[in-house]
């Protein structure tokens, strides 16, 4: 489903990361670890085609990311690609519903069946019955199910998280993470997660490490 081959990326004269290699079917959940400033969240930015890459071709069912026009891209990542991110992004303005049919709407789905589904999603996360509330009403670790809910209503083809943990306790982050890869299976989707985090990778199917010189192993 995604393949990227001899991925390079550099800022000016330095290279962030070269010779990167990664392949990932449907149904697959990938970690790739590394510490704080090596580049995760920029390889990450380089799969949805919000950066592109300097050397190398990244490939999602086997259209080259980086031949696409714009609009073309923009389209992609709304209806086959869903983002989770460390800081939630959650409309504080918007119920839970509101927050988690957005990406129905945006797709010209009707009012009343992208709530209905929204109220399955949440549901799903186990958030049954909390439709209504507001954003400021619950805690971090609801807030980050709100999110999955919300990246995977449109039943992306591809999942991407950026340490979707970071900012939650050691009990809430289990949980989530847990959740995330079930959801991920549930519906086909091939996942990649970002993380400076051993634990958090660990939930993973395959574990790499992002280094200058590419991805290892483990």
């Amino acid at each position: 489903m995604l393949r990227l081959k001899g991925v390079s990326k550099r800022f000016g004269a330095r290279v962030v990361f070269a010779n990167v290699d990664l392949a990932l079917d449907a149904g697959e959940y990938v970690a790739i670890i590394g510490e704080s400033g090596v580049g995760k969240s920029t390889l990450l930015n380089l799969m949805a085609g919000l950066e592109p890459a300097d050397a190398g071709s990244i490939l999602f069912e086997e259209v080259e990311l980086t031949r696409l026009p714009d609009d073309a891209l923009t389209l992609l990542r709304r209806d086959q690609f869903g983002f989770v991110f460390q800081a939630f992004h959650v409309l504080a303005h918007l119920s839970l519903a509101q927050n988690v049919a957005l990406p129905l709407l945006l797709r010209g789905r009707a009012p009343g069946e992208s709530a209905a589904l929204a109220a399955a999603a949440l549901a799903a996360v186990g958030l049954t019955g909390r439709e209504t509330s507001m954003p400021r009403e619950l805690s971090g670790g609801e807030l980050q199910r709100v999110a999955i809910a919300r990246a995977l209503i449109g039943k992306p083809r591809l999942v991407l998280a950026d340490e979707p943990t970071g900012n939650l306790d050691q009990e809430n982050a289990r949980q989530v993470l847990a959740l995330l890869r079930a959801q991920v299976k549930q519906h086909g989707a091939a996942g990649i997660l970002v993380t400076h985090s051993e634990a958090a990778a660990a939930s993973a199917d395959r574990r790499y490490r992002l280094r200058p010189e590419g991805l290892a192993p483990g």
